[in-house]
């Protein structure tokens, strides 16, 4: 996947490919452009009312950085929640949302690089899952998101963003599904564990008091919209299989996955807990950015931009090697391949007769399907009565 990874005397260090973030600047256009230190901008509701759709052209451009944007936004913890608001307008993009992509890009260009910190550590009995949750923050639709991170001691193994797909009514609901989510995710990552050998405790932690007192009671109480799927954490609870913690609001790293608009502090601040930091330079060992496909031919081309009479016309070996060239296709390199060499076919072998299966069709045409001995059996039988 062309991640970086380094020893050090310290421990292991992790970085993502350098070029996912530098197409996403080269395909928005970014290159020199001024940085920004945050990832999103709350808008208000009557904007989002005048927001209208991009042109049906730029639609395929939208997508591409979406997809690219989504799979960086796996090695950058701080990126998932904008990359996962701008790539909920996939199916119709708008001006809003093409403006967040730029958003991000301009937050590439001024920190292109994050590392993760992996310290040799000891003792460490349990896997801590965080979560936090962002009750109807999205106003679109009045969504809330669920996000968290699992760690083993300060390594930081997963973390997720993730839009509920349930209205809720109340913070503390909202919250429970965060803290549902997070112990499915927990008990996963802990069997994964377990079938290496490494045998740990789990926990949760949750800056909601309510949600905390949901898992502790036994069934809905007075909350009349949950489902009852949900309410499997709080057995899980109470036959000790994990445990559930309050922690404060400012030290909880789950915020970095709910909410877009966080100052630079809190962002930097959030990253140091996850052992991750901001590195200026470009790795060496990074592979480096293919600004062209090849020096003689220009970018790639579709088939599409060809018309029906483009074709009529009869070209040069040359040119239909340039066409094929720029459209991706083998043919300019027919060179290169060969033809599969003849091959000798496999001797037929006769199979020798059975002389049993030949006495019984014979048998059976003799007698008409009505069965009988064979006439080496008849004569041995006859000549046996005889005596």
């Amino acid at each position: 996947m062309n991640r970086i990874v380094r020893w050090t005397s310290e421990g292991l260090e992790y970085e993502a490919d350098p070029r996912q973030a530098e197409k996403v600047i080269q395909e928005l256009g970014l290159e020199s452009c001024k940085g920004v230190a945050t990832l999103a901008v709350r808008h208000a509701i009557e904007e989002i009312r005048k927001d209208e759709p991009i042109e049906h052209s730029e639609m395929t451009n939208f997508r591409a950085t979406a997809a690219r944007c989504n799979y960086l936004s796996a090695d950058r913890p701080e990126c998932q929640f904008a990359s996962k608001e701008a790539c909920r307008f996939m199916s119709a993009p708008t001006k809003m949302s093409a403006e967040s992509w730029k958003r991000i890009g301009r937050y590439l260009t001024k920190y292109p690089r994050l590392a993760y910190h992996y310290p040799f550590q000891d003792g460490i009995d349990g896997v801590d899952v965080y979560v936090d949750t962002d009750h109807a923050g999205r106003l679109r639709t009045r969504k809330s998101t669920s996000g968290g991170c699992v760690m083993v001691g300060s390594h930081l193994l997963k973390s997720w963003s993730s839009t509920q797909p349930v209205i809720t009514l109340s913070s503390g609901e909202a919250e429970l599904y965060g803290v549902v989510r997070g112990a499915a995710v927990g008990l996963g990552s802990l069997s994964l564990l377990t079938d290496l050998g490494i045998v740990l405790v789990l926990r949760l932690w949750t800056d909601s008091t309510a949600s905390q007192g949901m898992c502790a009671r036994q069934g809905l109480g007075k909350v009349r919209h949950l489902d009852v799927q949900e309410l499997w954490v709080q057995q899980r609870i109470r036959n000790g299989v994990f445990a559930l913690y309050k922690i404060a609001g400012e030290w909880d790293p789950g915020d970095l996955f709910t909410k877009g608009s966080l100052t630079v502090h809190r962002i930097q601040q959030l990253l140091s807990i996850l052992g991750c930091a901001y590195r200026t330079g470009r790795a060496l060992s990074a592979p480096t950015l293919r600004k062209t496909s090849s020096n003689k031919f220009s970018t790639k081309i579709r088939w599409e931009e060809y018309g029906d009479n483009a074709f009529d016309e009869e070209h040069d070996e040359e040119e239909v090697s340039d066409i094929f060239q720029r459209a991706g296709l083998p043919h300019a390199q027919r060179a290169q391949f060969s033809a599969e060499p003849k091959k000798e076919p496999y001797p037929e072998i006769k199979e020798l007769e059975d002389v049993m299966v030949k006495e019984g069709e014979k048998l059976g045409k003799h007698n008409k399907g009505r069965g009988g001995l064979p006439q080496r059996l008849v004569k041995f039988h006859t000549k046996r009565r005889a005596k």
